[in-house]
């Protein structure tokens, strides 16, 4: 069977994928796999073959600008408005549903109160006797500090959010940790006091409202199909919401995805909801898309190999039709924004995505006269640059990564998790820098062409030394 989607014939998986029904799958796909055709095909053949109402099938994606995406290629396939949802919007229109009202809580609320709490009267001498100085609120280790409350108490809200659980977890801990404990959870309960007298809720408060109310109240939709993108980017209150959905419609779920590149855990998100969707959604089918469309065989083999030194993630036998013997170039420099312009002279490409792993990497290596909003205005190219993570879903002719030295703030970061944030995680990392491992993944795999690494010559990152040991034969290195 010939699946046309957007002008484009579905390969033999992809068709594979799109028209299995009646049954709970999960499609394994690797980069530039075609996900969003797969997907859209798989909305077509419901409507057109199978029958299905096209308000029966709810589609649910990771960000806004994801979910208009898919939107608009159904509506373009289709000709019929079918609406794509991110959890949050799918919670707000539970919510409305059923009459509740709401006020959305200002993203600073928990920061506020957290301030509030840490310089009290009563708090001062505790803290004064931790930073050792009488005016610690202007020291970085307190920003660090508060930064690690905030963390914990986002993590703890995405990951348990009952305050019994707090309790049990001051309970087990360690009791050097316990004081520091205590003080979190008095900043927690705060915020819950707070949000409840103002009628606030934030965004996770919104999934798990929405949980609660189709539990118990149920929900006025008659959904067959759920289909859910990236889906290694789930976290466990969002899939609880799932399971409440497919308990009251007994509707059969689809979730896409790919544990390469699951690089939101500081959000709460956790890659084995992936893993274990076939245990949690039993019985299950698993697809593969292995057929890669934007990269090289020769990018995709390094990658691949490179991510897959972590034995946890799924093996992959991705391909291409498309060859670059040498798709990666070293570019070293010694004086970053001098180099920086010879880098992309020496590139010269009219299309150019520069990925970075912070914000503000940039500023490091470009001069500040060729910076415009995130573009650089050199050679009338179309050069752009994003942190990695707003990268994700995106491709470029070709990739320039910076920020790859050896240091504590880079790729990748050695910025060591503070040991209290293991009490709210529910998976802990068993292989060194596995989540930095994936987003080095997902910036090599944004290229349809080449990939540039700019590299300081005397400083090195080790995932570019590994690189020059393991898989030399597909670099170029280049001295600028």
């Amino acid at each position: 069977m010939k699946i046309e989607v957007l002008g484009n014939t579905l390969d033999h998986e992809q068709t594979i994928a799109a028209t299995t029904n009646n049954e709970n799958t999960m499609i394994i796909a690797g980069a530039g796999s075609g996900k969003s055709l797969t997907m859209v095909g798989k909305v077509k053949y419901l409507v057109t073959q199978e029958h299905i109402n096209i308000d029966d099938i709810l589609c649910i994606t990771f960000t806004n600008n994801a979910a208009e995406s898919l939107q608009k290629k159904i509506k373009k396939e289709l000709k019929l408005k079918n609406q794509v949802y991110t959890f949050h919007k799918l919670a707000l229109e539970i919510i409305k549903s059923h009459n509740i009202p709401y006020s959305i809580a200002e993203d600073n609320l928990l920061d506020f109160l957290i301030d509030e709490v840490l310089t009290s009267i009563p708090s001062k001498t505790y803290f004064r006797n931790i930073f050792f100085t009488r005016n610690y609120e202007t020291t970085k280790a307190f920003q660090n500090y508060k930064k690690t409350i905030a963390r914990f108490i986002r993590l703890f809200i995405a990951n348990f959010y009952d305050l019994k659980k707090f309790d049990k977890i001051i309970k087990d801990a360690k009791t050097m940790d316990r004081p520091f404990l205590k003080i979190i959870q008095k900043i927690y309960e705060m915020y819950l006091i707070e949000k409840k007298s103002q009628n606030l809720i934030d965004f996770d408060d919104m999934i798990y409202l929405a949980t609660s109310l189709v539990k118990n109240k149920g929900l006025n939709k008659t959904y067959k199909y759920i289909i859910i993108d990236e889906y290694q980017d789930t976290s466990r209150v969002r899939e609880n919401l799932i399971k409440e959905i497919i308990q009251k419609t007994h509707a059969y779920i689809t979730v896409v995805g790919d544990d390469f590149q699951s690089i939101y855990r500081f959000s709460g998100c956790d890659l084995f909801n992936f893993l274990d969707f076939p245990e949690n959604f039993k019985p299950v089918k698993k697809l593969y898309l292995t057929s890669t469309y934007r990269n090289s065989q020769e990018l995709i083999n390094v990658a691949g190999s490179f991510v897959m030194e972590n034995k946890r993630q799924i093996k992959k036998n991705l391909t291409s039709k498309k060859s670059i013997p040498k798709p990666i170039t070293i570019l070293y420099y010694e004086d970053g924004k001098k180099d920086f312009l010879k880098a992309l002279k020496y590139i010269n490409s009219p299309n150019l995505l520069i990925l970075g792993r912070n914000n503000l990497d940039i500023y490091n290596v470009a001069p500040p006269n060729i910076i415009k909003n995130n573009n650089i205005t050199y050679l009338d190219t179309n050069t752009y640059y994003k942190t990695i993570h707003k990268a994700k879903g995106l491709e470029e002719e070709n990739v320039l990564i910076i920020n790859l030295t050896d240091d504590s703030n880079s790729l990748p970061s050695k910025i060591k998790e503070e040991k209290i944030i293991n009490y709210v995680l529910v998976h802990k990392d068993l292989f060194p820098y596995e989540e930095e491992r994936r987003l080095f993944y997902v910036a090599l795999t944004r290229t349809k062409n080449n990939c540039y690494l700019f590299v300081e010559k005397n400083n090195p990152s080790i995932f570019v030394k590994e690189l020059t040991k393991k898989y030399k034969k597909y670099l170029k290195c280049i001295k600028l």
